[in-house]
């Protein structure tokens, strides 16, 4: 019997893919984007592959180890792709294909990592930097005019225009779709930049004016705003009422006076970020006096959104299933509508192309400008408003 045993285990061992660890790697991205990490467990993922948690166990430590390497995988895919490329069309070309494929590795990349410890994550950002920074290179050789910080720029403009296609679920014919992903990397890889700062002065992301002397934001405002930052950095179901309350100098009882549970929150958060596009929207149809002029103050509008509140834009991008059912139905339906203007607005502009491809130009659009303002190197620039707007005017426009 021990021997037969034994057989038997050499015969399991034999018939054990090679590939195994990237197999589950590759099971475990595909459920954590489909259900959210804190919604797949090490059982889920190995169930999906017909093995055993042990068995899993043999390649990742737990749950967190396979998320930093899912995440991790994905950023190598796109780095390698860069670094092998002999110049910056290449690059594009093969990053197009890489984004209109089955692999969502922008996705898990920019979603995902948040649930990351601390020192996981800050391994993923020196990840990402390098990647930014081997695509700059590209981009020096191909635009020696532009300075150190315009490349950066520009190069996470052309990430973030490209990780769009993780953000909807418009699907055009591969050969098309790709032809699309790798004319918007190239009308922002070469849109040209002005130089000087922002008329207006005023600063990059994550900057508010003071308060004036003597006035204090009032204590519900204030935990709100510390939810949608720590719910934007860490994820929703990574944060609790305590840490909310920690960060808002109360204890977690003083939260509760003000809002019901966490998930109260999480609605306060979305309905302010509904109201804010919701708003931009209704005052660019007010005051355009045409669809060329209600496109410059949609794109104005929502750059100034994201410079002032890149968290919230964070939230609504990445926490809509977090939400009850009739508040999720809700941010859906404001979403499309906001969507549907800018619609009205390009098509016009833009009357022979197909709708479908209008529409993802859009979302690479608002997933670049996202993307721009959360870099903490870029962010504080103070001519970002102006230059995103050149570079988002561009990707619109098919200059």
């Amino acid at each position: 019997m021990k021997v037969q045993s034994q057989r038997k285990g050499r015969s399991v061992a034999a018939r054990r893919p090679p590939n195994r660890r990237e197999q589950i790697r590759v099971a475990a991205t595909e459920l954590f984007l489909e259900h959210g990490y804190h919604n797949v467990s090490v059982t889920d993922v190995a169930g999906a592959l017909g093995i055993s948690a042990s068995a899993l166990y043999h390649h990742y430590r737990n749950k967190q180890d396979l998320l930093f390497h899912a995440v991790l995988s994905g950023l190598h895919t796109v780095d390698s792709l860069i670094q092998e490329a002999p110049g910056l069309d290449e690059a594009l070309r093969s990053l197009a294909v890489l984004v209109t494929g089955p692999r969502k590795v922008f996705a898990a990349w920019e979603r995902e990592a948040r649930n990351l410890d601390g020192s996981q994550r800050e391994a993923i950002r020196d990840h990402e930097a390098e990647a930014v920074a081997h695509f700059g290179l590209l981009l020096r050789d191909a635009r020696p005019e532009l300075g150190p910080d315009d490349v950066e720029l520009v190069a996470r403009a052309v990430l973030g225009a490209l990780g769009s296609r993780g953000r909807h679920r418009i699907r055009l014919p591969r050969r098309r779709h790709e032809q699309l992903m790798y004319r918007l990397g190239s009308v922002v890889a070469h849109c040209p930049l002005s130089t000087g700062e922002s008329g207006d002065g005023q600063p990059g992301a994550r900057s508010h004016a003071p308060m004036a002397a003597g006035l204090r934001v009032p204590r519900r405002d204030q935990i709100l705003t510390e939810a949608i930052r720590l719910f934007d950095e860490r994820g929703y179901q990574s944060v609790t009422v305590a840490d909310i309350g920690e960060s808002a100098g109360i204890v977690a009882s003083g939260v509760y006076r003000h809002f019901p549970g966490k998930v109260d929150l999480l609605v306060g958060a979305t309905n302010r970020g509904g109201e804010r596009i919701r708003a931009a929207a209704e005052q660019a149809l007010l005051q355009a006096a045409d669809p060329r002029a209600a496109l410059k103050l949609l794109l104005r509008a929502h750059i100034d959104i994201s410079v002032e509140n890149a968290h919230l834009i964070g939230i609504l991008a990445n926490e809509r299933d977090q939400l009850p059912e009739k508040e999720r139905t809700a941010l859906r339906r404001v979403q499309a509508a906001y969507l549907d203007v800018w619609l009205q607005a390009l098509s016009t502009l833009r009357p022979v192309q197909d709708p479908a491809e209008l529409k993802i130009v859009i979302h690479a659009t608002h997933a670049m400008t996202s993307f721009v303002v959360r870099s903490p190197r870029i962010s504080p620039r103070p001519d970002l408003r102006e230059r995103l707007a050149e570079l988002a005017a561009h990707l619109l426009l098919d200059r």
